[in-house]
């Protein structure tokens, strides 16, 4: 009977310490899903890129090329193509976009 007790008392030790391990681990695991959800929140991420772009010269000259390479393509489709309602129309002003964007991107480039 002593020897039932005895293994008793260590059976609820060990389920006591597991207990803990699992709430210590549950809350290990809360506090780095909110550092996961802070540092992912789209603002954050806006701010970590901007951040980057001020520190890569390069990449900051790639950009601006870019943004009007693909600005003056779609200008150049509104302007000589406008609203399209036609399958036909969308489609040309999606090749006079295209192309115009190709010829800026070209032209921009050293």
């Amino acid at each position: 009977m002593k020897n039932y007790n005895n293994q008793n008392k260590i059976l609820e030790d060990k389920i006591f310490q597991l207990e803990l391990k699992r709430r210590n681990d549950l809350n290990i695991l809360r506090s780095q899903l909110h550092i996961t959800y802070e540092e992912l929140r789209p603002s954050r991420l806006l701010k970590r890129t901007f951040a980057d772009l001020k520190k890569e010269p390069e990449i900051k000259g790639d950009l601006l090329n870019s943004l009007l390479s693909l600005g003056g393509g779609y200008l150049s489709k509104r302007l000589l193509v406008g609203k399209s309602n036609g399958i036909i129309k969308s489609i040309l002003g999606y090749a006079v976009q295209y192309f115009s964007t190709k010829i800026i991107s070209n032209k921009i480039q050293p």
